[in-house]
Formats: C-alpha cells, structure tokens, sequence
C-alpha cells in the first residue's frame, strides 16, 4: 500500500479548552531545524481560533506549550505566519506525494481487474 510515514505522538494541555490533547507529529520536522526547541504553531478548537505553540527538542519531546485564544480582530506576526505557512505547505506535499502513490496503486489494481474479466 501507501509508504509508512514515521509519526511520533505526544500529549500536550491546553489551559484554554481544558483538554489534554494526543497530537502525532511527523519525525521529520526537526530535521530542518539546527537550533533547538523549535516552534511548532498550528490552529485547534471548535472554531480553529486557539493557536497553540509547542515548543520541541530534537527529541521530539515538548519542552513547552503556548496557547493563546484568537479573536476576530487578532493579527498574526510575521513568524507565525510563515510557520504556520510552511506547516501547511508541508502537508499539503506530503498528500500531494501520497495521493500519487495511491493513484499509481489505483491504476495497478484497475489493470489487474481488467485483465481478471478477460
């Protein structure tokens, strides 16, 4: 099937919600960084409008936790827009190069069955 992505899961509080959270984090993401605890920012609650901040080792333990409830007039810096953008950007590469894989699956499977009816 699909390649196995090596994901790494921890927990983290958010003061703001109330709710331990269990996030799975991609292994990868430290191997771009060289100083150490790095930012990881991402959106989470009902509304996304809780931007949570974890901070991470290159063990990817979490060192520290930053949340800050977001409301409709909040302006996000310039950092937290490029992190939050590259977070993104990595993603949306990551399903890009799995739905080719799966696509190349689909099309083996499709022959296969093809060639099962004649």
């Amino acid at each position: 099937m699909s390649e196995i992505v090596d994901f790494v899961v921890r927990q983290y509080h958010c003061r703001i919600c109330g709710i331990t959270h269990e996030i799975q984090l991609r292994k990868s993401i430290c191997e771009k960084h060289k100083k150490f605890p790095f930012s990881h920012i991402f959106l989470h609650g009902e509304l996304k409008n809780i931007l949570t901040t974890l901070y991470l080792d290159k063990d990817m333990q979490i060192r520290g936790v930053d949340v800050q409830q977001l409301g409709e007039d909040d302006i996000f810096s310039k950092e937290q827009v490029i992190s939050i953008t590259g977070t993104l950007m990595e993603e949306v590469e990551r399903l890009r190069i799995e739905n080719m894989k799966l696509q190349k699956e689909l099309d083996i499977f499709r022959k296969k069955v093809k060639q099962s009816y004649f």
